[in-house]
């Protein structure tokens, strides 16, 4: 009877344990929205500010909206854009995870597998780069997000202000979101100029709150311009030299070592990459990216673009820059 009555207290403090863990992960999904929610009450309230408090014409306000409607746009497709599954090649079958757990030496089976995928990229000890929460061989630049709890393709960061993971699928909108944020920014601090001078000497519409708004308003601007201007210069240059923010930290590796410019094609194939090949259509938050996010191209020393490991006169590129000093490990947030 004792041990009856132990597996069932066991098994009710399992249950209380899931249920517990639940929960919590639950409300770490809700509080994830906190800091979306502190954007938008920021983005109403300066929407507020420069239509019905400033004494700004009717031209300013008009381009503002066009301005605004790009931002918002970019922001909210930064947000809710789903990213692209990994294809079901990469995934293991169970056959293959059961196999998988019998074998001493699991890179074994995962190096047969990689042979038949379109894979370059491996891991900083040179083994094939497996994901145990997914149960997959992760594509090249593909990266696993323990906040999003998936693997996500050509993974840049995880934003807490977007409560999403910025990649292959989002990059383009996230960077788009940046540069209308700082343009934004600037229209506003400079066709509110002179209401700001006059609210400082307090000599608008004699309404203190009135002067408050305006006044904060344009510091807030400020502050959103600067920040927003830091992180739409640093997406510039990886946008300009194919980079990610994890490759930037950790220079991807081949078999034949790092290689620091592996994805490099040129400025202009790099941007083309992610804004497209329309110019009209790069600057709308319209999806244009180009490649499927699995696949990517690769430089040669020669100028040439290849498909696969770089190689030139039979030494790689990559080692040429093998004796590039190691980066830091990356975040917790991220396996590589």
């Amino acid at each position: 009877m004792r041990f009856f009555s132990y597996i069932r207290n066991m098994s009710l403090r399992l249950r209380l344990g899931t249920t517990c863990v639940r929960a919590g992960r639950s409300v770490i999904r809700v509080l994830a929205w906190i800091p979306v929610l502190f954007v938008a009450i920021v983005l109403v309230w300066g929407y507020y500010v420069y239509v019905y408090v400033m004494n700004i014409s009717v031209f300013f306000i008009a381009c503002a909206h066009v301005i605004f409607a790009l931002q918002l746009t970019s922001y909210l497709r930064t947000i809710f854009t789903t990213h692209k599954p990994i294809p079901e090649q990469f995934k293991l079958t169970e056959a293959q995870l059961d196999r998988l757990d019998d074998m001493d030496d699991d890179q074994t089976l995962l190096k047969q597998l990689a042979q038949d995928l379109p894979v370059k990229q491996c891991s900083r000890s040179g083994n094939v780069r497996y994901c145990d929460g997914c149960d997959l061989l992760k594509p090249d630049r593909t990266h696993h997000c323990s906040m999003c709890n998936r693997c996500v393709l050509k993974m840049d960061h995880h934003c807490p202000w977007v409560n999403n993971c910025v990649g292959w699928s989002n990059y383009k909108f996230f960077v788009l979101f940046l540069f209308y944020t700082v343009v934004l920014c600037v229209w506003v601090a400079t066709t509110g100029a002179w209401d700001f001078i006059k609210a400082w000497h307090g000599t608008v519409k004699d309404h203190s709150s009135d002067k408050f708004n305006v006044i904060f308003c344009m510091i807030v601007c400020s502050l959103f311009g600067l920040s927003s201007l830091s992180l739409l210069v640093f997406h510039t240059y990886l946008s300009l030299f194919n980079k990610t923010t994890l490759e930037n930290m950790q220079p991807p590796r081949v078999a034949q070592g790092v290689d620091r410019r592996l994805y490099f094609l040129g400025f202009k194939e790099n941007l083309r990459e992610v804004f497209g090949s329309n110019f009209l259509l790069a600057m709308l938050p319209v999806a244009t990216s180009l490649g499927d996010g699995v696949t990517y191209k690769t430089r040669s020393i020669s100028g040439h673009v290849e498909m696969g490991v770089v190689t030139t006169g039979g030494q790689s590129s990559a080692e040429s820059d093998a004796d590039a000093t190691e980066t830091q490990p990356l975040t917790s947030q991220v396996q590589v």
